[in-house]
C-alpha cells in the first residue's frame, strides 16, 4: 500500500516550516522536486524498502484525541507540526526523516499513510454540516460508529483516501482518521481501523 512521493514532499515542506492540507487526490509525480534537490546538492537518502506490518499489534494511546488505536507492533509514529499523528512502517519512517533533514529520495518511492488529527468545531456543528464546511461533502458517505459514537466515512474521488469523522465526546472538536494509498481504498478499509479504535476512559 503506497502513495507516490506525496508524503515525502509533504514531509520536506513541513520540515521547512510549511504545511499542506490533508491530501485530496491520488499519486503525484514529484520528479521535478527530486531533480531540484539533486541540483542543490542534497545528500541521497538510503533506499529503504517498505517494511510489512507485523502480525502482532500494540496499543497506541492518544489522549490528545481521546482514543487508543491498535497498530502493527513494528510501525512507527511521528507528530507533525499541526499536531497530526502519522503511523508509518519503519522503512518509510526512516526515508521521511531523511527527507525532512534535507536529504532527497533517489527514486520514486510510494508509501502508505494513516493519520489522526483534530479540527476545531466551535459552532458545535453536526457532522454533515461540518463536512460541508470542510469541503468534504460526499453524497456517498457511509455511517459507522466508534463505541456508540456516530461516525461518517468519506471517500473523495478518485478513491485514494478514505476518512472517518466523529465528534469528540468531551470537547468542541472533530477527530479525523485518514488512510491514504496509491491503491483504491474502500469504506470497509476504514471500518477495519475503526474496529481497532476505542475511546479512552
Amino acid at each position: 500500500m503506497k502513495i507516490q512521493l506525496l508524503v515525502l514532499f509533504t514531509g520536506a515542506l513541513l520540515g521547512a516550516g510549511m504545511s499542506l492540507a490533508l491530501p485530496r487526490s491520488g499519486p503525484t509525480n514529484l520528479a521535478s522536486e527530486t531533480n531540484l534537490a539533486s541540483e542543490l546538492g542534497a545528500t541521497p537518502c538510503p533506499d529503504i524498502a517498505e517494511v510489512h506490518a507485523s502480525g502482532s499489534l500494540r496499543t497506541l494511546e492518544l489522549p490528545q484525541f481521546g482514543v487508543a488505536i491498535a497498530i502493527p507492533e513494528n510501525f512507527r509514529t511521528r507528530t507533525l507540526p499541526d499536531g497530526t499523528v502519522e503511523v508509518l512502517d519503519p522503512g518509510t519512517f526512516e526515508v521521511l526523516r531523511c527527507v525532512e533533514q534535507g536529504g532527497r529520495a533517489i527514486a520514486p518511492r510510494g508509501i502508505y499513510s494513516f493519520r489522526i488529527r483534530s479540527l476545531p468545531n466551535p459552532a458545535n456543528l453536526a457532522l454533515p454540516d461540518f463536512l460541508r464546511q470542510q469541503g468534504e461533502a460526499d453524497p456517498s458517505a457511509q455511517p459507522g460508529n466508534l463505541d456508540a459514537i456516530p461516525v461518517l466515512i468519506t471517500r473523495p474521488e478518485p478513491g485514494y483516501t478514505v476518512r472517518a469523522w466523529f465528534r469528540s465526546p468531551d470537547s468542541q472538536t472533530v477527530i479525523v482518521l485518514a488512510e491514504s494509498c496509491d491503491c483504491e481504498l474502500e469504506y470497509d478499509d476504514m471500518r477495519l481501523w475503526l474496529q481497532r479504535t476505542h475511546l479512552l476512559p
